[in-house]
């Protein structure tokens, strides 16, 4: 059973110590990994990897401002029920502020953080800010940018991207059923559809409006500036096949930040749900690393 902690900052809600010195004295030393959802998810999707990795390590869980569960969760206050921020959170520099808020309130500096889809870039840009404050980035199914461009392949078209959020805009309970699928990939396994349930839960949970705004910051935006800044250590952590970040995009950011990648032996962009052991096996090699 977790700690439950009060959340620093507003955009980062219901923030869980879990596992090793879960609520111990702050001198108490251990390696503190923080994991960060993406879109569409909260917490619980690390919920399959954390009674393995939170055995030996300290493991700190919190659901981002935009998730389903940022209003319903322990901690919820008045900034997770308020109309949603758009403006705030249009770009990830609100969120990587978000984080370095999260670590420093807790004291958890140097951390080795694990940010999945969008919160890897998050991650990236609060490193550059606060170098202290990380040890280790894990960068699982992360993207700079998801446009493609003349000298860039992100793995979607504009006419793509433009289709997407006109969806969300219009029809957003339609396309988030349709759209958890394709994310979670895995074909018929009893684990994809597993997954692919969870995680259409928690996206189709989320406020329209939240996800449109956030849905426009992740597939609009152009971070790739951010990778040759990063001077913590990193591991791009990718699927062998993931239909939202191609596996160029993972070795394109190997390149930039002169980084390790791990690739982990299964399908979809959400390996922690569909191969929970694998995910595991992954982290704990690079942990030994550290």
């Amino acid at each position: 059973m977790g700690v439950l902690e009060k959340a620093p900052a507003a955009g980062a809600v219901n923030t869980r110590v879990l596992g090793a010195s879960a609520g111990a004295d702050e001198n108490t030393t251990t390696t503190t990994i923080v994991l960060a959802h993406g879109y569409g998810g909260d917490q619980s999707v690390w919920d399959y990897i954390t009674p393995q990795l939170s055995e030996s390590h300290r493991v700190v869980t919190f659901d981002w401002i935009f998730s389903a569960a940022a209003a319903t969760g322990g901690d919820a206050d008045d900034a997770a029920v308020a109309p949603f921020d758009a403006e705030k959170y249009s770009s990830y520099e609100a969120f990587a502020d978000e984080l370095i808020s999260l670590v420093e309130h807790m004291d958890l500096g140097p951390v080795v953080f694990v940010g999945h889809s969008m919160s890897g870039m998050v991650g990236c840009i609060a490193s550059v800010k606060r170098r202290d404050l990380f040890r280790h980035l894990m960068l699982l199914g992360s993207s700079p940018r998801y446009l493609n461009s003349e000298d860039y392949k992100g793995g979607f078209e504009e006419s793509e991207v433009e289709t997407v959020l006109h969806n969300i805009e219009t029809n957003f309970k339609a396309w988030a059923h349709d759209f958890a699928s394709v994310v979670v990939g895995g074909a018929d396994s009893a684990a994809a559809v597993a997954a692919t349930d969870r995680y259409r839960a928690g996206l189709t949970g989320m406020r329209p409006e939240a996800a449109l705004a956030v849905g426009r910051t992740i597939f609009l935006s152009d971070n790739r500036a951010v990778l040759g800044l990063v001077e913590v250590p990193c591991t791009v952590v990718q699927t062998k096949a993931d239909a939202v970040v191609p596996m160029h995009v993972a070795e394109y950011m190997q390149g930039e930040m002169k980084a390790a990648l791990e690739v982990v032996d299964c399908e979809g962009h959400v390996p922690q749900l569909t191969a929970p052991d694998l995910v595991v096996e992954v982290f704990e090699r690079i942990l030994g690393r550290v």
